[in-house]
């Protein structure tokens, strides 16, 4: 009986179902508790990486501000010039309030191995034992000592804050091979430039680092790194504590509390990369409960960025258990186990009774959802699409449309109750697509797929490009009962492609063609020529285009050209070309001409309609032109040779007065070679110290005295030579380059003039010539102060000469620079008088203290009676209007007596000396102040 009851109460074993579902449920609560840890994994990685990202994004912010303060330093410059101590210092100090990262903001000046004593004496004045100085390192220890001798040093002369900072003043940052090298790479790139990380004069144990940004000429052109370095005045610096920076810029968006990061940056060391920060807060937080589970993981990121030219590198480090706290795994996997015993228990009941009728519906349902969602999932598809969808009947006559998705109501303008019943091509193409409706048809009667590319009417009126494809639906048989289309709308594609032809062949500006189009337009030319005909190139370039553009701005420039190129088309006939090829320049192409006399008869019509007046900006001006012509075949065989030949032919034009037409000859070539030469060699004159000044004597007709020196250019090539002005004077004024030439020659001849008074020479007046191009320079003025300032010369020992020509160009702004160079106390004198077409009335409002009369009416003084007569008129004017009168050219004793009896002041000429060096005027002025004349011709 025991053991029968014991048998009874055995419990049964649980069935295959059961166990099944038990091991199901535990191995769905692994996995589930897997995926939970693996999402909290992820989860924390990607915690990690958007905390990374914002402090990297904060980090490279931080550099970006220090950049936009460098950049704030060196917009003070471009704007004023180089400012004055008490400008620099007032601009600097609330960058440095405000930007506490900052240990000094620095201008360096950028001074020659002649200016040297000139500098340090100027600073001496308020600077006791200034002087230029240089870093030494002795062992471990760094002194400043005077800086040796080289060409040029780039010297620290402002400095904020300045308390504790004295001992820099001076300091040539030349002598520092990572501030050199710096300086030089912001010079080729004309970008700032930061330098290798340093210790920090103001704390030792921390680094930091220099931004560099060049200081230039105002005006001078920076095409090119040697451009650049000749027009560079100095830099603006910051001195950055990198520590400073990033904790500053960290803390002040809250990113330094206890984060479970480590963040570490490595910048550029003097030997390779440094490591300039750390903090650390790793390991501060406490697990989770789970987290023996899933192992605890240390995640990196690097973030490497460039700082003015120099790679920095941000590392972040962070763990997963400080990156998450979610029990939500364990929670998870505790459930999982209850829910799977509790079902397995439920499965060990239900299953032996219901288990074929379950399979069985499950079956059922799981096939009739299969098919509604398969046919939900494609007509979802159709109805979304972007792009037009056509359900065709391919068994009803005529082919009639049974269904069209909304993106067709929306792409063509039917509405689907419009479109539904017609015809597959009626809702038609375009008459010129015929040869895609014929594939189209040819695809329906052959029941196979097509593509096609066509123009397609819309019904709101518009027309449409569109892709077009069409495939068969075939039955269960191979039968096909419809056709599907679909219609992609590519018109902006189109239009696109369109415009960027456009582009490609025709200019923005002007809609002239370009030179690619211009290309093609002689090739064809030539082509139709084919050896019977001549086709004509003419160059044309609008003279004194630059002036323009500087003066009235670039969209008046703009304006110009337009309409030049409307005056142009207007001229010529429909089967001629014109383009535009660049800045000013345009190309005529000129088929049809049979002779010299047509092709040059069209070019000067052209030059005649562009000389039409013209108003712009409130200005009337007169538009002329410069033009060369070639021709085909004498003159070249393709495109290329013709343009070239007939630019060559336009430069020749320029040199012989500009507005006329020149035909290409051969030896033009030589000429042009000659002067592109002389153009590259001109602009590395002033670098390679070429220039040399003479000086030629000025003298009092009274007492005989030299009373003042005319300043003359000259220009000793190592390999041409001495170079004639007339050489390369007028070639400077057209590149511009006589700016930058002229401010040398007025400084140089400044500084001379004071060397020879600090000799005993006495204050001899110093003459210097202005050229239009400086004349019209907004900061002349100031830069003539700050040249008197520097070199120490009196405003009353110089003499600033200009030209009539150049005053009368807009006399009421010329009148207001006279009168604020006359209120520095500088002297004014007109240059060649008499040859230009100055108005008494004009005159009488010049503030001009000397007129000088030109050499031409001096010449012939003895033998022509009106030259006498204009000589003598002009000194009696000058004598009413109370200015002096300096004759030029004087070269006989003739010419000196007239002038002497007629009540000329001054004379300069070889009657009494030629121009000559420094050194010889020199010589002659210790000789005596007092010359004596001699006729110089015979």
């Amino acid at each position: 009986m025991l053991t029968r009851n014991l048998r009874l109460g055995r419990a049964r074993p649980p069935t295959p179902a059961a166990v099944l579902t038990l091991l199901a449920g535990l191995g769905l609560t692994v996995v589930l508790a897997v995926g939970m840890i693996d999402g909290e994994r992820e989860r924390a990685r990607s915690e990690f990486l958007q905390r990374a990202e914002i402090r990297n994004a904060s980090v490279t912010r931080s550099f970006g501000d220090a950049l936009d303060v460098l950049q704030a330093a060196n917009a003070l410059f471009s704007s004023v010039g180089i400012a004055t101590r008490d400008e620099f210092g007032a601009f600097a100090r609330p960058l440095l309030a405000n930007h506490q990262y900052l240990q000094a903001v620095v201008f360096h000046r950028m001074v020659s191995s002649a200016d040297r004593a000139a500098f340090e004496a100027a600073n001496q004045r308020f600077r006791p034992g200034f002087g230029i100085r240089e870093r030494r390192a002795t062992g471990d220890a760094v002194t400043v000592v005077p800086a040796g001798r080289r060409p040029r040093y780039l010297v620290l002369d402002y400095v904020e804050p300045l308390g504790g900072n004295e001992v820099a003043l001076g300091y040539d940052a030349f002598s520092f091979a990572p501030h050199a090298a710096a300086f030089m790479r912001a010079i080729d790139t004309n970008q700032p430039a930061a330098s290798a990380m340093l210790p920090l004069l103001q704390r030792g144990d921390r680094l930091g680092f220099v931004l560099i940004q060049p200081v230039y000429r105002r005006g001078a052109p920076l095409v090119n790194a040697a451009a650049r370095s000749a027009a560079a005045l100095g830099d603006t610096a910051v001195i950055i504590d990198v520590a400073a920076l990033v904790d500053s810029n960290l803390a002040k968006s809250n990113l330094l509390a206890p984060n479970g990061l480590r963040i570490e940056l490595y910048g550029p060391g003097v030997d390779g990369p440094q490591r300039a920060y750390v903090y650390d807060s790793l390991g501060r937080t406490r697990p989770p409960p789970w987290h023996a589970l899933m192992g605890d993981t240390l995640f990196t990121n690097r973030h490497t960025f460039d700082v003015a030219g120099l790679p920095w590198e941000l590392r972040i480090a962070g763990r997963l258990s400080d990156m998450t706290g979610s029990t939500g795994p364990l929670i998870a996997f505790v459930l999982g186990c209850l829910v799977s015993l509790a079902t397995s228990a439920y499965v060990q009941s239900r299953v032996k009774r219901t288990r074929r009728i379950e399979a069985l519906v499950e079956s059922r349902t799981a096939d009739l959802h299969d098919a509604l969602d398969a046919l939900r999932l494609y007509r979802r598809a159709i109805e979304a699409s972007a792009n037009a969808i056509v359900l065709v009947s391919a068994t009803r006559p005529g082919y009639p449309i049974e269904y069209v998705n909304p993106a067709f109501e929306r792409i063509r303008g039917y509405r689907a109750a419009e479109a539904v019943g017609r015809g597959l091509l009626e809702l038609g193409a375009r008459e010129p697509d015929r040869a895609a409706v014929a594939e189209l048809r040819a695809a329906i009667r052959e029941r196979r797929e097509a593509h096609v590319s066509m123009r397609l009417s819309c019904g709101d009126g518009r027309q449409m490009f569109a892709e077009v494809y069409i495939a068969p639906v075939n039955n269960d048989d191979g039968v096909t009962t419809h056709f599907v289309m679909t219609q992609y709308d590519v018109t902006m594609a189109k239009r696109y492609e369109a415009e960027l032809e456009a582009r490609a062949r025709f200019d923005t500006l002007t809609g002239l063609a370009n030179r690619s189009m211009l290309q093609d337009r002689i090739e064809n030319a030539i082509n139709l020529a084919a050896g019977r005909g001549v086709v004509w190139v003419a160059a044309l370039d609008l003279d004194h285009f630059k002036f323009v553009n500087d003066t009235l701005g670039h969209d008046a420039g703009d304006e110009l050209l337009k309409t030049a190129a409307q005056r142009i088309c207007s001229v010529v006939e429909r089967t001629d070309t014109v383009a535009r090829t660049g800045g000013d320049e345009f190309v005529l192409v000129l088929p049809g001409r049979e002779n010299e006399s047509e092709a040059a008869a069209t070019v000067r019509a052209v030059l005649e309609a562009l000389a039409h007046p013209l108003e712009l900006s409130g200005q009337d001006l007169v538009l002329t032109g410069s033009a060369g012509l070639a021709a085909y075949p004498a003159d070249g065989s393709d495109a290329a040779t013709l343009i070239q030949h007939a630019e060559v032919a336009m430069y020749r034009s320029k040199e012989l007065g500009r507005n006329m037409v020149q035909f290409y000859m051969p030896t033009m070539n030589a000429r042009a070679r000659e002067r592109l030469a002389l153009e590259g060699a001109l602009r590395s004159a002033l670098t390679h110290d070429e220039f040399e000044l003479y000086y030629q004597p000025q003298v009092d007709l009274v007492s005989g005295a030299v009373v003042g020196l005319e300043a003359l250019i000259r220009w000793r090539h190592p390999s041409m030579g001495m170079v004639r002005p007339d050489r390369f004077i007028n070639l400077a004024e057209e590149t511009g380059l006589i700016v930058p030439i002229g401010a040398w020659v007025l400084r140089t001849a400044c500084r001379q003039s004071r060397a020879w008074q600090h000799a005993g020479l006495g204050p001899l007046r110093i003459a210097v010539n202005l050229s239009a191009r400086q004349f019209a320079e907004p900061n002349l003025v100031r830069e003539i102060a700050r040249v008197l300032e520097e070199t120490g010369l009196s405003a009353a020992c110089l003499e600033v000469e200009i030209t009539e020509s150049l005053v009368m160009g807009d006399v009421e702004s010329a009148i207001r620079t006279m009168r604020e160079l006359k209120q520095m106390g500088v002297l004014l004198s007109i240059d060649d008088f008499g040859t230009g077409y100055s108005s008494l009335s004009y005159l009488r409002r010049f503030p001009v203290d000397v007129l000088k009369i030109d050499r031409s009416f001096v010449r012939d003084i003895p033998f022509d009676e009106d030259d006498a007569a204009m000589v003598a008129a002009i000194i009696q004017l000058a004598r009413g209007l109370r200015m002096r009168v300096i004759a030029e050219g004087v070269e006989t004793e003739a010419q000196l007596d007239y002038l002497r009896r007629r009540g000329c002041d001054e004379v300069q000429g070889h009657v009494y000396a030629q121009a000559a060096s420094g050194p010889d005027v020199e010589r002659m002025l210790r000789t005596g102040r007092h010359m004596l004349p001699h006729n110089a011709t015979v």
